[in-house]
């Protein structure tokens, strides 16, 4: 397994008798099943009735950030302070603390660059423009609050206090009763009408023969509410006992914008949904003949490849290696992955392409159309994963035949590669079971894209590879501008997606103009 994340996160949990535990834990990636799991475990404290969490001798004094002080359980189920606390739940019982007099001093001192920069940046990439067009009077107050959110800004309430601090001259002022007015008049027609103008003027920006490369993913929202109709318990990988919304992004490879959102139902899986996501991109006025549509392996299905053929999407689509056409491909070009002529210096990789038939369905009948099936091999990438392997397949042996336990879901995804054997002195024992070993080996280290815009398969790779643009975006929306998780009601959570994807697709257009810019050893912070 990859190496456990050095972030802790904070659960409840409430037992028969209805008290209620904290507990820390931390997330680790499983490259076998592909999916983070929970790892490291630490007892945290009892939760009392006022939401003040009991810490232990031993906990506090594991972490020192908390040796001191009285910490509350958040409403991001973090611990923090009274303050922090009492700004998310105003009317909590107890003694109010004393409201604090601004520093005079702000308004004669104040931040200018981050604001102004930020400001300049929505202007010359038309965010601004398009917000105004969509949202009219209401489009300085939504642009602010991104601006906010980029600044670390969480409580909403907090929003004035901050901007007495910084140079944000245009706008009305914004107290909490005017912010739930702005963000409840954005609508799910309006949401998509922006992102069509932001399709439209990248479009419009481009030479006549070129395509732009967009990138599409999803993520999980969790969420407390109970009046959003689209949360539902889905397949979050944080906070499982939550119940999450999910929300789409489309974003250009080249510049990070974000051009198309859509939000739907958590417990909808990204395979169902694909089809779904497309024909609302086409009906949002997507020109797919101007676009070619990059995907990874969670939306591979023969009936979405079918889609797209039939909608005329061109597209770059990462494939599963269960399909039994791509497993004889595999077979059959296997001396060709092997050859030193079919390998990329640049992308370092092996790979060979073939053909497929397939039918695209029109009101007029049917029309043949060719797609390009390309196949990978990395080098040294199968012995990693062997090495891998066998390493979390011996530690499984070695607690079982230690007569100790397997974590629970350590044994859930390894006990297939286990077996119990029989000694001819009778005593019985675990050994690997080499042949579930190998055959789970047998396409390591490969990959493969089917598509109908690239024949070159190098450059189909490196196409692709520029995915991790939409990955980066999720990583800055969840993890930077607080859009991990829906406080808000049903009235206003369009426009608490919009204000996050604002602020998200900012920050990811700076990164990439910074990196465009970047000279010698000076590192970019936070990207």
């Amino acid at each position: 397994m990859k190496k456990t994340s050095d972030k802790w996160y904070f659960t409840k949990e409430t037992n028969a008798k209805g008290l209620c535990y904290i507990y820390a834990y931390q997330t680790q990636w499983d490259p076998v099943a592909k999916k983070s799991k929970r790892s490291a475990r630490k007892y945290v404290g009892r939760l009392a009735a006022d939401s003040v969490v009991n810490i232990t001798a031993k906990f506090r004094s594991e972490f020192p950030q908390y040796a001191q002080g009285t910490f509350y359980f958040g409403l991001d189920k973090t611990l923090v302070d009274e303050a922090a606390y009492r700004r998310d739940f105003p009317d909590a019982p107890g003694p109010k603390p004393a409201a604090a007099e601004m520093d005079t001093a702000l308004w004669d001192t104040r931040s200018l660059g981050f604001t102004w920069a930020l400001e300049q940046l929505a202007a010359q990439s038309q965010v601004l423009e398009h917000l105004r067009e969509i949202f009219k009077e209401d489009a300085r107050s939504l642009l602010n609050l991104a601006i906010y959110k980029l600044a670390g800004g969480n409580s909403m309430a907090a929003m004035e206090d901050w901007r007495a601090s910084v140079y944000l001259p245009h706008g009305p002022a914004l107290k909490s009763q005017r912010i739930s007015e702005v963000l409840s008049r954005v609508t799910p027609k309006d949401f998509a009408r922006y992102f069509h103008l932001r399709h439209q003027s990248k479009i419009e920006r481009m030479s006549g023969a070129d395509c732009v490369h967009y990138a599409l993913d999803n993520t999980t929202i969790s969420s407390y509410s109970a009046t959003i109709a689209d949360v539902a318990y889905g397949h979050a990988k944080r906070d499982p006992e939550l119940p999450v919304l999910n929300f789409t992004f489309v974003c250009d490879q080249d510049s990070g914008d974000i051009v198309f959102a859509h939000a739907y139902e958590g417990s909808i899986p990204d395979v169902t949904a694909f089809g779904e996501i497309v024909y609302r991109m086409k009906d949002a006025g997507f020109d797919f003949s101007k676009v070619i549509l990059v995907t990874d392996r969670g939306y591979q299905s023969l009936i979405n490849i079918q889609k797209q053929i039939d909608l005329e999407v061109k597209f770059i689509q990462g494939i599963r290696l269960s399909e039994d056409i791509v497993k004889r491909s595999f077979d059959r070009y296997d001396a060709s992955l092997h050859n030193q002529r079919f390998y990329d210096t640049g992308e370092r990789v092996y790979a060979h392409s073939t053909t497929e038939a397939w039918k695209q369905y029109t009101d007029y009948g049917s029309l043949n159309k060719t797609l390009h099936l390309h196949l990978y091999r990395f080098p040294k990438a199968d012995e990693a994963e062997m090495e891998e392997l066998r390493l979390q397949v011996q530690q499984v042996l070695d607690l079982k035949n230690a007569n100790k336990q397997v974590p629970p879901e350590k044994w859930l995804t390894y006990k297939r590669f286990v077996c119990e054997r029989t000694t001819a002195q009778g005593r019985r024992y675990w050994d690997r079971d080499d042949n579930a070993i190998e055959a789970a080996l047998r396409y390591a280290g490969r990959f493969a894209i089917r598509t109908n815009a690239e024949a070159n398969p190098f450059k189909a790779l490196s196409i692709y590879r520029l995915r991790g643009q939409v990955e980066q975006d999720f990583n800055q929306f969840k993890n930077w501008v607080d859009g991990n998780r829906l406080r808000c009601t049903d009235t206003a959570y369009w426009g608490k997606l919009l204000v996050c994807t604002l602020a998200t697709s900012l920050r990811m257009m700076a990164i990439k103009g910074a990196h465009d810019r970047e000279q010698g050893n000076r590192k970019i912070p936070n990207t």
